[in-house]
């Protein structure tokens, strides 16, 4: 496998302390929990379209035959993925530093 650098500018908003950028240090520990719970579930959306996009339409119906068969296999799924999509830890990087970068400059506008 090889490791690819990650570019700065990725490097720069995978780094920052989301909670101190957007001035929320003072939130209470279930505040937390729920904003973290929040921002996951966007990052796994915003992941999930990039890995679809990579996808042919033949890897596409593979991967659903794999949930359907195996709806509660993740490990399988995430697998599937890695073998699927080689650079999908970039992507996952991109994604989490662009979504990040989004809040960020959205609480400073």
């Amino acid at each position: 496998m090889v490791t690819k650098q990650i570019p700065l500018n990725i490097q720069k908003y995978l780094k920052a302390d989301l909670f101190t950028e957007l001035g929320m240090n003072n939130l209470n520990p279930e505040e937390r929990v729920s904003m973290l719970e929040a921002i996951a579930g966007v990052l796994h959306q915003r992941v999930a379209l990039r890995l679809m996009a990579e996808l042919s339409d033949e890897q596409k119906d593979q991967l659903e035959t794999l949930v359907t068969r195996h709806p509660d296999d993740s490990v399988a799924m995430a697998r599937f993925l890695q073998s699927e999509v080689p650079n999908m830890g970039d992507i996952v990087n991109e994604e989490a530093a662009a979504y990040k970068k989004t809040l960020i400059d959205r609480m400073k506008a």
